[in-house]
């Protein structure tokens, strides 16, 4: 955990003291000065410039670790080991970066025995200041450059000329009001701002040649890595997906994936028919081979997440889920099309299946996008929920015996309510006597005369009611007649 605090560019939970050599914010903690934590902090953040500048270093730093890969192949060159999780530089390794999981964007230096985040490293690469690094950070990333006159908070206090060694001290309360928040906000940031400078994606390009479809409105960055928006209902980009030309996948760092989809074939406001699927490669297929509007869950947890949005804002439209089949050999499950099943049922939408194991991208490099175009015109609603019961408590002939007896209990209180009045003093008595007449006594009726009939056959209960020539109000009458 406290790598992961420390890869935030926050103290560590447990308090420990930790050298400066190791801090991965080396000088950027030297310049804002002591953390919350520290004796001198008494709950305070210190920001050089106030925290207009700290909001947009924090937005900064997320914007590069979103491009980490790229950075590090720009500021180190081509890496000497490359793992899941991990880059290697140096003949030994020394020099290490986490490009995976909770340590992604720090790295180390082990023969120097330093270490820190993206800044920290174009700083060691570079040389210069805290702010040299951050400039060049912007510049390489295609941003402006930071403007001193622009707002800052309410009530901060911008260092005056002269100042510049001089932190301004912020409540961190006011700062940092919610750090999820800042978090996603900064993503967001982060994300729109790699989407603008990015420029359209090369048909070209190794991933797209290999799954055979064209990029459509895809970009990509200076490293020839494909970025998929990760966009809401209004289209605000959240997120993205960077997709490498030998096919690896990467999230933005902080970004919100859930909930959030990519859309290929344009607005989705006139359409009629939705596809929804996991993977890009899979929506691109679809829409070459039906020409409809997908929207793509990026996997098949988000599925069950993006049905009931599109079903909301478009209540009027088919949804078709596209599942992944993802049949194995030696494989009990098939969560492509366990998800995709689960989401139609939840939004009242069909589900098409491709019927080799694959996705309908697999299907369409396969067997053509005719063949993927008749499977998805296919789709039904998926099979009905199988019920679960529970174990039974009573052997069969007990069961029977029970059911028996409700049965004729049933019968009864049917006869005596047509047969009695309820206005009648003698009405339990009556219900008492038919019941038991029910039960098996022998009971003759004269139908010749109406006035004097006192029990009748009831209608069945296997038709409609006013076919069984009985009406409510007509055996009440008769029944009061007995």
């Amino acid at each position: 955990m406290q790598e992961i605090a420390l890869a935030e560019g926050l103290p560590a939970r447990d308090g420990t003291s930790i050298p400066s050599s190791v801090d991965p914010r080396g000088m950027l903690h030297d310049r804002y000065g002591p953390s919350p934590s520290s004796p001198s902090g008494s709950g305070y953040c210190a920001s050089p410039r106030g925290a207009g500048m700290t909001g947009d270093l924090r937005d900064l730093r997320r914007a590069l670790i979103g491009n980490w890969t790229g950075l590090l192949r720009d500021l180190l060159g081509p890496p000497s080991r490359k793992s899941a999780r991990q880059w290697r530089w140096n003949k030994r390794g020394s020099l290490s970066a986490a490009i995976a999981g909770p340590k992604a964007g720090t790295w180390f230096d082990h023969e120097a025995g330093c270490g820190g985040g993206p800044l920290e490293l174009i700083a060691r690469q570079h040389g210069g200041s805290w702010r040299e690094a951050a400039d060049w950070g912007r510049r390489w990333l295609g941003w402006p450059n930071w403007d001193e006159r622009r707002g800052h908070g309410a009530g901060i206090r911008i260092a005056a000329e002269g100042e510049d060694d001089a932190p301004v001290l912020v409540p961190a309360n006011d700062l940092e009001p919610d750090p999820e928040v800042q978090r996603r906000h900064a993503a967001r940031r982060a994300a729109q701002a790699t989407w603008d400078t990015a420029t359209p994606a090369d048909p070209c390009h190794g991933y797209l040649q290999r799954k055979g479809v064209a990029p459509r409105d895809l970009r990509m960055d200076r490293h020839r890595g494909l970025i998929i928006p990760l966009v809401d209902l209004d289209g605000t980009i959240h997120s993205f997906q960077r997709i490498e030309e030998d096919g690896s996948k990467r999230y933005l760092a902080g970004g919100a994936k859930a909930g959030h989809f990519a859309v290929i074939g344009g607005s989705l406001d006139d359409a009629s028919t939705i596809l929804v699927c996991e993977g890009w490669a899979t929506g691109a297929s679809a829409h070459a081979a039906t020409n409809l509007p997908v929207v793509v869950a990026m996997d098949a947890g988000n599925l069950r997440q993006v049905a009931p949005i599109l079903r909301e804002r478009f209540a009027a439209a088919l949804i078709v889920l596209l599942a992944d089949n993802d049949n194995k050999p030696g494989r009990r499950d098939n969560p492509g099309v366990t998800a995709a099943t689960a989401a139609a049922r939840a939004i009242r939408g069909l589900i098409a299946v491709p019927m080799d194991p694959g996705d309908f991208n697999d299907l369409a490099l396969a067997k053509g996008l005719g063949v993927a175009r008749i499977v998805i015109d296919a789709a039904s609603p998926p099979p009905p929920q199988i019920g679960t019961y529970p174990r039974p408590s009573l052997d069969t002939p007990s069961a029977r015996q029970a059911l028996d007896g409700l049965v004729a209990r049933f019968m009864g209180e049917v006869v005596a309510y047509w047969t009695t009045d309820p206005l009648d003093a003698d009405f339990g008595m009556a219900m008492a006597n038919l019941t038991t007449a029910a039960d098996g006594a022998d009971i003759d009726a004269d139908t010749s005369d109406e006035d004097d009939w006192s029990v009748f056959d009831l209608p069945s209960m296997f038709q409609p009611w006013e076919a069984s020539g009985w009406r409510h109000g007509d055996a009440r009458a008769r029944g009061r007649a007995c």
